[in-house]
């Protein structure tokens, strides 16, 4: 009796390779014959007479019948994914968009069918060289022909080639009449039972994991809860239960509307994504982050985390006093230094070099220029950052206090000393860095024993007998003119030049005057966030008031005056308002260019027949600020007959021009410093006899 033989025949080596080994896995190959047969090899490899021939796809049919001996019968097999290879798509978070990549449009839409049918819970798309997809899709999953995968995808999952499903098999038993097809299938279900295995592992690997976390997430102080894309809940810690007081309530799997106190859940749908808030509710001041979940490029909800403002505060009060308790602390980096203009940007790049050694700095500049931040960012750009940072003001400590604050005493120095004696500064400095500030201030005796630290980097306590070596790094500032004050005698020459080895010029602001629009931005957010108000701006009069102004305090008093607007303007800052205006130097009149852009002003308001009436409201405005209705009254009084809607026409038009401010409500319009100017120009028009 002739063996039964099965005659596979397809386009690729893979498959065929594919059911070969399926065949010696389910012991088919011990009933069956197996041959396999590629269809460019047909012409020189006969099929076996009395075949039972399995065609990979229906698409072949027609390259295989020529060779089909007069006794053969033709199958063509039914195939399914090979699911112990499965693992790397249950990995693909559900809703995802998949690209599903083989090499004909036939197989790429038989394997999206076969997915789907599978359970698989994911957007397929079917793709074959040279077919349309979403441009937005990252992942692609091919059954072993990752060759066709277009670039571009960022994640490729191969879940190898299809194989025979089982109804095939029973077929070709069936076709044999052999009964051993029960082999097969208890064969088969071993290969599921091997799968199921796993995947149960899997299970509870992924249980304990999710169990490890949630005892991680309920360990973390802020409150979080996590929803889906349908703001249903996924996850609430405990520290939400109890700061929403959910105790007792079944909370994950519901609708965060449902099971949320209503007011909380408002602010939670205003609160914006990745912006740090504070929100007041029941009665508390809270903090409020809100993230969006994005896996493999598609949004999958949100995650928040909420805490009480008070605890923050007080997490950082502690930190501060623990780090004050070792020595105090440098807050300013490089960063934190306003300013872009070069003579800047100069002092930054020499300051950063300066930075990495330990020698002795020497600042230099008008008060208000900004040393003491130089020096903290100095500190914090250096290798000594993690150590103390400690500030001496040489002018703002008496002389009978400076030495024993500086080097410390011992028990019983002097009278009141305190029990156990005191460290002094420089010890507290100890591998950190001190900052002298106001150097030229300090008196004789104390330059004298400066000098002995800086030479010999050591101290003695005020009634010590010991000396104490110190490892700190110096950074001396003052606004003094040093070079001079050693000429007269009053400052040591050989500590002057123990200071001066790494001077550094701070600019003032007059000299970096095209700083100052930037610097009183910064300055308008940190006031108008300090004092809870919206921003404001300075109009072009305030604005260019401040950069002609000459700055004696420098930053220091632009800071200032910027603090003063942020009480008293309101959306926008008047150069009436500024606390120097009334002290600054007056302007000229009428300048050149001035006297032309005013002559077209003044055209302009020809034309529309009312320069007399422009010129008595100004006028009025120059002699104080007044309400529309006023003003009229004002008007009246000189014989200027105008209605409240011309009045109001006017005054939009002098906005306009610049030439006035008009305020909300009943802060009435004011004459602008342009406007004066050109109250002066007509003055001299008309004195000129020019109408």
């Amino acid at each position: 009796m002739p063996k039964k033989t099965i005659t596979f025949i397809a386009r690729m080596d893979e498959f065929l390779q594919s059911v070969v080994s399926q065949c010696h896995e389910l012991g088919i190959s011990e009933d069956i014959h197996v041959e396999a047969i590629r269809v460019d090899q047909l012409p020189f490899r006969p099929i076996t007479p009395g075949a039972l021939v399995v065609l990979s796809t229906k698409s072949i049919v027609s390259l295989v019948e020529p060779y089909l001996p007069g006794d053969a019968s033709i199958l063509v097999a039914k195939r399914m994914l090979p699911y112990h290879n499965l693992r790397g798509m249950l990995e693909i978070p559900k809703g995802v968009k998949v690209l599903l990549v083989s090499d004909t449009k036939e197989t790429a839409e038989e394997n999206v069918d076969l997915l789907r049918a599978s359970g698989m819970d994911f957007e397929l798309h079917p793709y074959y060289p040279g077919a349309d997809y979403p441009s937005d899709i990252e992942i692609a999953v091919t059954p072993g022909e990752p060759e066709h995968v277009p670039p571009g995808i960022r994640k490729v999952v191969d879940i190898g080639y299809r194989v025979i499903d089982l109804s095939t098999w029973m077929a070709i038993y069936s076709h044999f009449g052999s009964g051993n097809f029960q082999k097969v299938t208890a064969r088969a279900m071993q290969s599921l039972i091997y799968v199921t295995k796993e995947l149960n592992n899997e299970i509870q690997h992924a249980h304990l994991l999710s169990k490890y976390l949630e005892a991680i997430v309920n360990r973390i102080e802020d409150a979080i809860i996590a929803f889906d894309e349908k703001e249903w809940i996924r996850f609430v810690n405990q520290k939400a239960i109890e700061s929403l007081h959910l105790e007792g309530r079944q909370v994950v799997g519901e609708r965060a509307a449902d099971c949320l106190p209503p007011d909380f859940y408002e602010l939670i749908r205003q609160c914006e994504e990745n912006e740090d808030v504070l929100v007041d509710w029941a009665n508390k001041t809270y903090f409020f982050r809100k993230m969006h979940i994005v896996m493999e490029g598609s949004f999958l909800g949100s995650l928040l985390l909420f805490r009480k403002a008070a605890e923050i505060e007080k997490l950082e009060h502690d930190y501060r006093m623990r780090l004050y308790s070792k020595g105090l602390v440098a807050k300013y980096h490089f960063d934190d230094i306003y300013g872009e203009s070069p003579s800047v940007q100069k002092v930054i790049q020499i300051a950063k070099k300066m930075a990495r050694s330990n020698s002795t700095v020497l600042l230099l500049g008008e008060t208000g220029t900004g040393k003491e931040l130089l020096a903290q960012a100095i500190h914090n750009a250096s290798p000594r950052r993690r150590e103390p940072f400690v500030g001496v003001n040489f002018a703002a400590i008496s002389e009978s206090l400076l030495e024993s604050e500086l080097f410390g005493y011992e028990e019983g120095a002097f009278t009141g000393a305190r029990k156990g004696g005191h460290i002094g500064w420089f010890e507290l400095a100890h591998k950190g860095t001190i900052f002298l500030d106001e150097i030229g201030d300090a008196s004789g005796a104390i330059q004298n024993r400066l000098l002995r630290v800086l030479q010999e980097r050591q101290i003695m306590r005020v009634g010590g007998s010991k000396v104490i070596p110190t490892d700190i790094r110096v950074v001396a500032a003052t606004n003094q003119d040093l070079q001079k004050m050693v000429t007269e005698g009053s400052f040591r020459a050989d500590l002057y030049y123990r200071l001066n080895i790494l001077p550094i010029h701070l600019p003032p602001l007059r000299k970096r005057r095209e700083d100052i629009p930037w610097l009183a931005q910064q300055f308008v957010k940190k006031y108008s966030l300090d004092l809870r108000r919206p921003p404001f701006t300075l109009t072009s009069e305030a604005m260019k008031a401040l950069m002609n102004y000459d700055w004696p305090g420098n930053i220091r008093e632009l800071e200032n005056v910027i603090e003063y607007l942020a009480h008293v303007a309101e959306e926008e800052a008047y150069v009436y308002q500024l606390p120097f205006w009334n002290e600054a130097p007056e302007m000229p009149l009428v300048s050149d260019g001035q006297e032309e852009r005013f002559e077209s002003i003044a055209s302009e308001y020809v034309k529309r027949g009312f320069l007399e009436e422009v010129f008595a409201i100004l006028q009025e405005l120059g002699a104080g600020s007044g309400g529309r209705y006023s003003l009229m009254e004002q008007l009246g009084e000189r014989d200027v007959a105008i209605s409240s809607q011309q009045l109001r026409y006017r005054l939009k038009l002098m906005q306009q021009d610049e030439l006035i401010h008009v305020g909300k409500g009943r802060q009435g319009s004011h004459i602008s410093a342009k406007g004066e100017a050109f109250l002066r120009f007509l003055a001299q028009r008309k004195a000129g006899g020019h109408r």
